[in-house]
């Protein structure tokens, strides 16, 4: 048995409740830089902060950063994040450097224990130039954990597991982990499961009905091919079976139950490089993710409800080097780059052709260059620029092709006057491809809940925004080891040809009355304008943190108020009482969204109140963390429900027990 110090992290650590500002992210620029010295909207999840809030899903965490929302409900199938009020394919999800593309608006796009989780990084604000089609919002990129990240030094072989227990659905989670070295070769194995029921909401009610059950593994197998280079390969599985509306994000009321079973499946295939000198490097990336959506028939609903099937399968790569080197005691970091990818879309209903996502797929080809030029000691600007080209089609050939381009640039400057002192001004732009079924979806049948028409002259939509930001770390301010971050950004995008789906018409329904048929169009230009800041300070035991956002919205052409989160605060608290001992505080508090010109999904305020100990017993291999969740049971819904069924509330009251073990 390896010593505890190196089985956990120290208390100390345990208690902080910000990201370091050592830790290395690659979100801003694709190139790996330390947190302080990234000149952009970033903000990061560490695996230690989703072990501290005992988080049943990523989205329990993210949901408390800057910018960053959650909407769907408490049901793990219907979490949907947004960023900056951008929503579904607006924003990228990355998992490895694997896009997670879907064309569900109702359903998760990002199936994914916690346990699995290395680090989560979020990047705010138009992302186009660097990371392809869909960066109007920003980007969400997660990183599993390898056996690289799990083995402490000297360490060749070890393993986790952990029991969990979270009343307010009656969930039970179980994960393990085996990992070793052995020469140049390391690897990992990972399973978890979760079984839940009737989730009790704030005030005590019950939703119902929700039994899902999941299973999930991840297997990953690196190489060190000497000269420094390494290739590794990963395989991500992910199984989640449940009966409850067709609508995860739908309450009670909603008359359509069926049984319902999601898998994702992901490969991915990593080769990385560079020179000893750290001055030429180089990455590059295969993969192919699959999300499918099976709904079983429910012949003892009226009317009686047809099964469907539906598969989003996206293969795509990516290749690019950095170079690093002097002109004239300039110093540069040039990047340049290819992305493509294809993402082909396949839905049966009743056996047939499903009209509403039609067979089809959409082929995105790409390159970029971006160059960091250190113009002195304290001033640097990062341009970029890519290409697009894009092609939609569908397999019926109904419909004609659809085949564009674009060109997108971002730039940065950032001053640096002072250490620790980081300001930074962004112009970046962004562009979304419509989908097929955005373009190609056609349904006309009396007992639809609604029917919908094409759109094939649909326009890409694209965002225009400025960043301004300021970034501020240092340590031993106000004591010797205090520690202290600051990160804060202003921001206006504007958004010309936003695709909305808008009602067309209307038809009967037999059963339901009269119903909208949909068209998706290019209906507004949209302008918003938000605030963003984090805050971090931590002496000796004790760590504190805040995070607070703020962003409207408007029409340009009616000045009508779109979808915009509501102002939220997140307040944090970590501190280490015994040698074995941290507890942790936090408070979210979200302002009345009282302002949306869509009343429907207008929001009261509320605030939700966690807390948490952990338990590191000296000289075992042990871990106990203890919390409740929505301690004083808020009753609550989150804004933005995709549903005419609006008022999901978020789950009550939950304690949560987790026992781990680290060998």
């Amino acid at each position: 048995m390896i010593p505890v110090a190196a089985l956990f992290a120290s208390t100390s650590v345990l208690a902080q409740t910000t990201p370091a500002p050592d830790d290395i992210v690659v979100v801003a620029t694709r190139v790996p830089e330390k947190l302080a010295d990234t000149a952009a909207p970033v903000s990061v999840v560490t695996a230690a902060q989703l072990e501290g809030r005992q988080a049943l899903s990523v989205f329990d965490a993210l949901r408390l950063q800057p910018g960053l929302n959650v909407g769907g409900g408490p049901r793990q199938q219907g979490e949907t994040p947004s960023i900056r009020g951008f929503t579904g394919r607006q924003i990228i999800i990355t998992v490895d450097g694997s896009r997670r593309n879907t064309t569900e608006t109702l359903r998760t796009p990002l199936f994914i224990d916690p346990s699995f989780v290395r680090q989560i990084e979020t990047l705010r604000g138009a992302s186009s130039a660097v990371h392809g089609a869909g960066g109007l919002g920003g980007v969400l990129a997660l990183e599993t954990i390898s056996a690289e990240s799990q083995l402490a030094e000297g360490q060749t072989v070890g393993a986790r597991a952990l029991a969990e227990y979270a009343s307010g659905a009656g969930a039970q989670r179980y994960a393990g982990q085996v990992y070793g070295r052995a020469g140049a070769i390391d690897a990992l194995f990972a399973v978890a499961s979760r079984d839940s029921g009737p989730i009790r909401q704030g005030g005590g009610v019950e939703l119902r009905p929700e039994d899902s059950n999941s299973k999930t593994w991840l297997a990953k197998v690196g190489v060190d091919l000497g000269g420094g280079f390494r290739l590794q390969g990963s395989q991500h599985y992910f199984a989640l079976d449940d009966f409850g509306p067709n609508n995860p994000q739908a309450d009670a009321a909603f008359p359509y139950m069926q049984a319902h079973r999601s898998t994702q499946d992901e490969s991915v295939v990593n080769l990385t490089g560079g020179d000893a000198a750290g001055k030429w490097s180089l990455k590059a990336t295969l993969y192919r993710t699959a999300l499918r959506v099976i709904t079983y028939d429910n012949p003892d609903t009226t009317p009686a409800l047809t099964g469907s099937n539906g598969l989003t399968r996206t293969t795509g790569g990516a290749l690019q080097s950095t170079l690093r080197f002097d002109v004239g005691g300039i110093a540069n970091t040039l990047t340049a780059g290819i992305d493509a990818y294809e993402e082909r879309d396949r839905s049966t209903s009743a056996g047939v052709g499903n009209s509403v996502t039609p067979d089809g797929k959409q082929t995105v080809i790409s390159g970029f260059a971006q160059n960091e030029v250190g113009l002195t000691p304290w001033l640097s600007l990062t341009p970029v620029l890519r290409w697009d080209q894009f092609k939609t089609s569908v397999d019926s050939g109904s419909s004609p092709d659809k085949t564009s381009d674009r060109v997108t640039f971002k730039g940065t400057a950032a001053v640096r006057p002072l250490a620790g002192l980081l300001a930074f001004a962004s112009y970046g732009e962004a562009f979304r491809a419509p989908t097929v079924s955005e373009l190609y979806q056609n349904y006309s049948v009396a007992t639809g809940f609604s029917n919908f028409r094409p759109n094939p002259a649909l326009r890409p939509e694209s965002a225009t925004e400025f960043n301004l930001g300021l970034a501020y770390a240092r340590s031993g301010l106000f004591a010797g080891k205090d520690r202290l971050q600051l990160r804060g950004t202003w921001f206006r995008s504007n958004v010309s040809d936003l695709i909305t789906s808008v009602t067309v018409g209307t038809y009967s329904n037999p059963f339901l009355g009269r119903r909208p048929i949909l068209q998706y169009q290019n209906v507004s230009r949209a302008r918003r304008n938000g605030v963003e800041a984090e805050l971090g300070y931590g002496i000796g035991a004790l760590d504190l943190s805040a995070a607070y956002s703020r962003v409207r919205s408007v029409d340009r052409d009616s000045g009508a108020n779109l979808f915009s989160p509501p102002d939220k605060l997140n307040l944090g608290a970590g501190l280490r009482i015994a040698p074995i001992a941290t507890v942790r505080w936090n408070t979210l508090v979200v302002w009345a969204q009282d302002y949306d010109s869509t009343v429907l999904r207008r929001r009261p305020a509320y605030s939700a109140h966690d807390a948490f100990v952990t338990l590191t017993p000296r000289h075992l291999p042990f871990r106990l963390d203890i919390g409740v969740t929505n301690l004083f049971d808020k009753r609550y819904a989150l804004y933005r429900n995709s549903t005419v069924y609006p008022d999901t509330y978020e789950e009550g009251r939950s304690v949560r027990m987790t026992l781990s073990a680290r060998y």
